[in-house]
């Protein structure tokens, strides 16, 4: 099946339609389709609403879950707010275009992003590129061929050999399938959660500032009474637990920060 593709009527955007089934074009925030939580999580930020809707629907079936913004600020804010194993960003937008959110993405953000472009659009292509999208697709276009390019660019960024995965004694972070396990139980964490946890198994025993942690999670500069960081790390303690011989996983350095403290299993970082 092949999703066609019409101009809107203002001429501002692009669109990709189905000739199939009406389909429901109330907002949507977030498409999780019920999915199981595995799946990878990936942000949309293409205003075209019932295209969203398709998008999270065939990449929900290849693994993946789809969170979509239909603006372009508000594709930055989710982009800084929650972590994302890859972006898919089209490149007409209301308000700030494509470009622009690439741009202030590139500032702060290493995160694969997939271009989406109209047909015969060719300098569109060579400039998002040339800003550091990692690759782009042209509309009109196969939805199996949308997941294909996904996986095909995790490949690339993500390595098998290489894979994003770290293991602390009995706790392991796999960054591809945003999963984390404790022993032989998976624990449940928001995207903040995780994101924080990423950053504290990045430097095992060494304490990181609230200064550090705020603008990397949210996005944002911290502030003289902004508790965000301390509830995270009151979470992940409630979900971790403590080790096995009593001692907290995540330790309080007054004055500092927080550090990952790792039990007597070791470190073992693949």
């Amino acid at each position: 099946m092949v999703l066609a593709w019409r101009k809107s009527e203002s001429g501002n955007s692009s669109r990709q339609t189905h000739s199939g089934r009406k389909r429901d074009n109330r907002t949507v925030t977030s498409l999780a389709l019920q999915a199981p939580v595995q799946l990878s999580p990936l942000l949309l930020i293409d205003d075209d609403r019932s295209l969203a809707i398709l998008i999270a629907e065939y990449c929900a079936a290849g693994g993946f879950s789809i969170t979509s913004a239909f603006n372009g600020e508000d594709g930055i804010r989710l982009a800084r707010q929650q972590y994302f194993l890859l972006i898919i960003l089209d490149v007409m937008l209301p308000g700030i275009d494509g470009f622009e959110v690439l741009q202030r993405l590139r500032r702060s953000s290493n995160t694969p992003i997939l271009m989406l472009t109209t047909r015969g659009a060719a300098m569109d292509r060579v400039h998002g590129l040339e800003s550091g999208a990692d690759d782009y697709l042209a509309k009109p276009f196969q939805p199996e061929e949308l997941v294909a390019r996904i996986k095909s660019i995790l490949r690339r960024v993500y390595p098998k050999d290489d894979a994003p995965r770290s293991t602390l004694g009995d706790l392991t972070l796999d960054e591809l399938e945003r999963s984390v396990t404790l022993g032989n139980r998976r624990i449940d964490l928001t995207g903040a959660e995780f994101h924080l946890l990423k950053l504290l198994l990045n430097h095992p025993g060494d304490p990181l500032s609230r200064e550090e942690l705020i603008p990397r999670i949210f996005g944002r500069e911290p502030t003289s009474f902004d508790r965000s960081v301390d509830n995270l790390v009151n979470n992940l303690r409630k979900k971790l637990g403590s080790h096995s011989d009593g001692t907290d996983r995540i330790k309080s350095i007054r004055n500092v920060g927080y550090c990952y403290v790792v039990g007597n299993d070791g470190l073992n970082t693949s």
